[in-house]
């Protein structure tokens, strides 16, 4: 089983629920529903979809859903697509109109105020670039700077503009209280420029009396870069949107400066997530490009936690083949990891205390024994997290009677989770252990499998046990 996971955007194309099982049978782990495009009728029936496919396949997966987020937008448009031609005027209004080739507006009737001469418009992920060549009151004048197609609520970037809205819409807010009541593991936040629009959605759910829907900040703008160190303080991780970045900032500079953030998320000891134009290509082809290729063996390389799948696998024609393409070369690129060197890496300069010092021995041992599964016994998840940061060079399967907290675990690195019950004994805890890695992983007699966890588990709240175990071999 392959350590990084990957997150499958659900749309039109995926949300079907015998696609959603060809697509967890082929290596998906966490479910991504964008709540910019999908209404909450639609987020439900998926939501229970996936709730039934976990049941059925006996797998736990997480669920995410995206805030539509602070963005500009366009409104609406006469036709699903509408085509726009290089060098042609294009009038921008503030006054809400369908719109067409020569006329749009957005969504936002103060974004014309912001908006100076010369200043470069991007629309629907920088297919279409503009620029302001004159302006009124309520008027731009745009030049239409290359051949592309635009479509309804398409995505608006305004890179020089500063135009300030509040973080939390009326929408989000149901989105949140939508997703508190679904129960879904992980909110992404769109467009969060500071650690303040974290907080408040903290303080949201706070309010809704959720401590476990798990925080990921989509770094998607400079604002969130110059605050990048407070963001990650108060977030559960960070989804490196590469697709808004570039539009933000030269694109050649993408590619250190998600080394960079890579770095600085596994240092913090938080989720990293890679997103956008993973598999492009695979929207209409069933071949990936060998550029794509070497992208997914880059991220997987840099030990990122998650790879997120979007427009390839919501609206694409290939879905399920995309999710098999990206779980082969994952596994392709992690035979080649040397983990023993990532352990001694990340001790550097790393202050470790005794939870954090027994989850690098369990990793340690692990190595050293060529152990084919660490399985850890917790309740609150952060045993099974600590050694998944140790990015151990086999599968963790972590084991909790509690179920929000099995399935907040689907996105970390190499963790494989599993809902169980309660360990009255050591001696049931180990028991318990070996069954459950026997019907999960592979086992055949003399393999060997490290056991960690807390003891008693209903009266501890640090790890205190460990233990080697071999798998007894079967006699015919």
């Amino acid at each position: 089983m392959n350590k990084t996971k990957i997150v499958a955007t659900i749309g039109p194309s995926s949300s079907d629920y015998e696609i959603l099982k060809k697509m967890a049978l082929e290596g998906v782990s966490v479910f991504r529903i964008n709540m910019a495009y999908s209404t909450f009728e639609e987020a439900k029936e998926i939501i229970l979809n996936i709730r039934k496919l976990s049941f059925e396949e006996k797998k736990e997966m997480g669920i995410m859903l995206d805030t539509k987020g602070p963005e500009l937008r366009l409104n609406g448009l006469e036709k699903p697509i509408i085509h726009l031609e290089k060098d042609k005027l294009i009038t921008i209004v503030n006054n809400g109109i369908i719109g067409n080739s020569e006329i749009i507006s957005i969504d936002d009737k103060e974004v014309v105020s912001h908006v100076s001469v010369g200043d470069e418009i991007y629309i629907n992920n920088a297919s279409v670039k503009l620029s302001v060549v004159s302006k009124d009151v309520d008027i731009l004048v745009c030049k239409i700077e290359n051949d592309g197609d635009i479509i309804s609520e398409s995505v608006v970037n305004i890179p020089s503009a500063s135009i300030t809205t509040d973080f939390l819409s009326e929408y989000d807010k149901r989105v949140v209280k939508f997703a508190v009541e679904m129960q879904v593991d992980y909110l992404t936040l769109s467009n969060v420029k500071e650690e303040l629009d974290v907080l408040d959605v903290n303080d949201l759910l706070i309010s809704l009396n959720d401590n476990n829907i798990q925080l990921f900040s989509k770094i998607e703008n400079k604002e969130a870069l110059d605050e990048i160190d407070r963001i990650l303080k108060v977030s559960d991780g960070i989804v490196i949107s590469r697709g808004d970045l570039g539009i933000e900032m030269n694109v050649e500079k993408i590619p250190p400066l998600q080394k960079k953030l890579t770095k600085l998320v596994k240092k913090q000891e938080k989720v990293c997530i890679i997103s956008t134009e993973m598999l492009s290509s695979m929207k209409d082809n069933i071949r990936p490009t060998r550029a794509e290729v070497s992208d997914i063996a880059n991220a997987v390389l840099d030990k990122v936690d998650a790879l997120m799948l979007g427009e390839e696998t919501a609206v694409g024609s290939y879905p399920v083949e995309t999710v098999k393409v990206m779980n082969k070369t994952i596994g392709e690129i992690e035979e080649d990891i040397d983990y023993n060197d990532i352990l001694l890496d990340m001790t550097k300069d790393k202050e470790i205390n005794i939870a954090k010092a027994i989850a690098f021995s369990s990793v340690d041992s692990a190595n050293i024994v060529n152990a084919k599964a660490i399985i850890c016994s917790t309740l609150s998840g952060q045993t099974a997290k600590d050694i998944s940061n140790f990015r151990p060079s086999c599968p963790v399967v972590a084991i909790s009677p509690n179920s929000k907290v099995v399935r907040g675990l689907s996105i970390n690195y190499g963790i494989i989770p599993a809902s169980v019950g309660y360990a009255e004994t050591t001696d049931e805890l180990v028991k318990l252990s070996m069954d459950m890695s026997k019907s999960i992983l592979d086992l055949h007699g003399g393999d060997k499998i490290v056991i960690i966890g807390s003891f008693p588990l209903q009266s501890v709240n640090y790890t205190n046990f460990m233990k080697i175990e071999e798998v007894e071999w079967e006699i015919i």
